[in-house]
C-alpha cells in the first residue's frame, strides 16, 4: 500500500514548489516525446475499429462473394460477366449517403441471424442493363438515369435475390445467413439503416456484363458484423498457418471433388427462327427446316459454351456422337 502523506508533509511539499526549490526540468522531462518509437495520427472523430487482421479476412470472404456472383450471373443474363473487389473501406454511415447518387436502387436487406440491416446499392449503369436484357432487349445503359418502374422494380428485387444468394454460400463457412430483402428504395436520404455517425464497412465492386460497367456497393454496419469478427481473424490465422504438404493435400482433394462434378454435354444439331405466327401453328408432323448440315459436323456445347465439334452418327440403338475437333477459346 503507499504511503499516505501527513499534514505537515504537505505543507512541506507546497513551500518548496512555490519558493522555487523543486527543479522545473524533471516536470518538463515527463512530457518530452519518447524517441525511437512510431507515432501514428489518430482521429477520434472517425475510430478505424477493424484491425488490419480483421480487414484481411474480410477481404477472403467478399472477394469469394465476387467469384460466386461470377458463376451464377452469366448463366442467368446469357451472356459473360465479371465481378471485380475494387475497394474495402471503413466511414460513417453518413459519409456512404453522401457519396451515393440520386437515383440510384437500394436494398435494404435482414442480416439475420445477426442483429441489424445492411444495404446493397446498385448504379443504374449496372440495373438497366440488366433488366434489359432480362427483359429481351440487348442489355443497352439509359443516357439520363430515372427511378425504376413497378415492374423494374420486381426485376431488380429477383436480381437482389440472386445477389444475397451468392452472399450466403460465400460466407456459410461462418455464418448460416437468412438474409431477406426489406425493402427498396431510389433515395439514399430515405434510408436510414443506423445513426449516421456509425461506423460502417463499405464493400465496392465493379461488374462487366459484355462491354458496360456498372458498380455495386454493399455497405454493412460496423455493430453487425462486431460478433464475427473475430472468427474471421481466427480462420484467417488458421489458413495463414497451413503448410505446403497440407496445402498440397488440400489441392488434390479439390481436384477430386471437381472432376466428379457432372456438367451438361449438349450436341447441338441446328438453329431455326421461326415467326410467332408460324410457330403458334405448328402441329405433330410438321418438319421444321434447321440452319445447319448435320451429315457433316454440329457443335457440342460443355455447360452453355461451345468446345467441340463432331458428326452424328449410331452406337447399337442409341444415337450418338464422334468427337472431331476441339475448339480454343
Amino acid at each position: 500500500m503507499a504511503d499516505i502523506l501527513s499534514q505537515d508533509e504537505v505543507d512541506l511539499l507546497l513551500s518548496a514548489v512555490s519558493e522555487g526549490e523543486i527543479a522545473a526540468e524533471e516536470e518538463e522531462k515527463a512530457f518530452e516525446p519518447i524517441s525511437g518509437r512510431d507515432m501514428t495520427t489518430y482521429d477520434f472523430r472517425r475510430p478505424e475499429r477493424v484491425s488490419k487482421e480483421q480487414l484481411k479476412g474480410l477481404q477472403s470472404f467478399f472477394e469469394a462473394f465476387a467469384r460466386e456472383l461470377s458463376i451464377v450471373l452469366p448463366p442467368f443474363l446469357r451472356t459473360v460477366v465479371r465481378v471485380d473487389l475494387t475497394s474495402i473501406d471503413q466511414l460513417t454511415y453518413d459519409e456512404f449517403i453522401l457519396s451515393v447518387a440520386r437515383p440510384t436502387s437500394l436494398s435494404v436487406v435482414d442480416m439475420s441471424p445477426l442483429e441489424g440491416n445492411a444495404v446493397v446499392e446498385l448504379s443504374p449503369a449496372l440495373v438497366f442493363p440488366i433488366v434489359d436484357r432480362l427483359l429481351g432487349g440487348r442489355g443497352l445503359s439509359l443516357g439520363e438515369p430515372r427511378e425504376l418502374t413497378e415492374i423494374e422494380n420486381r426485376v431488380v428485387h429477383r436480381i437482389v435475390g440472386i445477389i444475397l444468394d451468392c452472399f450466403r454460400r460465400s460466407w456459410e463457412t461462418l455464418v448460416e445467413f437468412n438474409l431477406s430483402i426489406i425493402q427498396q428504395e431510389s433515395d439514399p436520404l430515405i434510408v436510414q439503416i443506423v445513426a449516421g455517425s456509425e461506423m460502417i464497412i463499405l464493400v465496392g465492386y465493379e461488374v462487366h456484363i459484355m462491354e458496360t460497367v456498372g458498380s455495386m456497393n454493399m455497405c454493412i454496419p460496423l455493430m453487425v458484423l462486431n460478433p464475427v469478427l473475430d472468427r474471421i481473424s481466427q480462420q484467417t490465422h488458421m489458413v495463414r498457418k497451413m503448410g505446403p504438404e497440407m496445402a498440397a493435400l488440400t489441392r488434390k482433394q479439390i481436384e477430386r471433388t471437381v472432376r466428379r462434378v457432372r456438367v451438361p454435354f449438349e450436341a447441338i444439331l441446328g438453329h431455326a427462327r421461326l415467326p410467332v405466327e408460324e410457330l403458334a401453328r405448328l402441329q405433330v408432323g410438321d418438319v421444321v427446316q434447321l440452319d445447319s448440315d448435320v451429315k457433316e459436323s454440329i457443335i457440342i456445347e460443355v455447360g452453355g459454351l461451345e468446345r467441340f465439334k463432331a458428326r452424328p452418327g449410331r452406337t447399337g440403338e442409341l444415337s450418338a456422337v464422334q468427337i472431331s475437333e476441339l475448339l480454343r477459346d
